[in-house]
């Protein structure tokens, strides 16, 4: 994978790891519908141990979804983004759209999530975001990627809608959610910003990337295991 498709937002595909996950997407929602919730609170909600749940709430405040603050003796959770956190906010609202105002279940969002859940699907979607259309052999050259392995990213990607293929070419489909729409915006957004600073940050950036495979890799994502923030 080249430097620049690699310093592709080290951490958007990492918070979406986080993110698909129904009973943090659930811990999420309760932190939504009561603010100020303590860890006891969220734990009685979900009908989850306290430990668990408060493994839940350091997961989402590590990527800069929920913030938590001392009142004397308790600690209390409310959904406010880390401005230090590139993109916490749009992604914080979309997740509220999707949870409160549509109210998608939880499932269907962590169906829409584990399409960005890896670093070379989202510098698959930068690329098609660019070229508008392209064949895999042309994603694999421009990504660096091999092209087996961009077969089987893009067959994930067309399994969630976000790809469609015609014509032996690939394309972005129109998004099939908000929360998808705004995965896709904050891609392209990161992707300028990469470019603008082609120095420090993009080293900075490739640095924080090569530390997150790593942590990939050590820690391969499984329904029994926990991955912290």
């Amino acid at each position: 994978m080249n430097c620049e498709t690699g310093a592709l937002h080290p951490t958007l595909w990492r918070t979406c790891r986080i993110l698909a996950h129904v009973n943090r997407l659930a811990c999420l929602k309760v932190i939504f519908e009561h603010p100020s919730s303590t860890v006891s609170d969220v734990a009685g909600s979900l009908s989850v141990p306290v430990n668990q749940a408060s493994t839940f709430l350091r997961a989402l405040q590590a990527r800069g979804l929920i913030r938590a603050q001392r009142h004397s003796r308790w600690v209390r959770y409310a959904p406010f983004p880390d401005p230090l956190v590139p993109g916490s906010r749009v992604l914080l609202k979309a997740l509220r759209q999707a949870l409160l105002a549509r109210k998608d279940s939880e499932a269907d969002i962590k169906h829409t999530l584990t399409g960005f859940t890896h670093l070379r699907r989202l510098a698959i979607l930068a690329r098609l975001q660019t070229f508008r259309t392209a064949s895999a052999e042309a994603l694999a050259v421009a990504t660096q990627i091999s092209l087996p392995a961009v077969s089987r990213h893009l067959s994930k990607l067309a399994a969630r809608r976000l790809v469609r293929h015609a014509d032996q070419q690939w394309r972005l489909a129109p998004p099939p959610d908000a929360l998808a729409r705004t995965l896709l915006r904050l891609i392209q957004t990161g992707e300028q910003e990469v470019r603008k600073q082609p120095g420090k940050t993009r080293r900075a950036l490739s640095a924080d990337a090569a530390k997150d495979l790593n942590a990939a890799k050590e820690q391969p994502l499984g329904p029994s295991r926990r991955r912290k923030g």
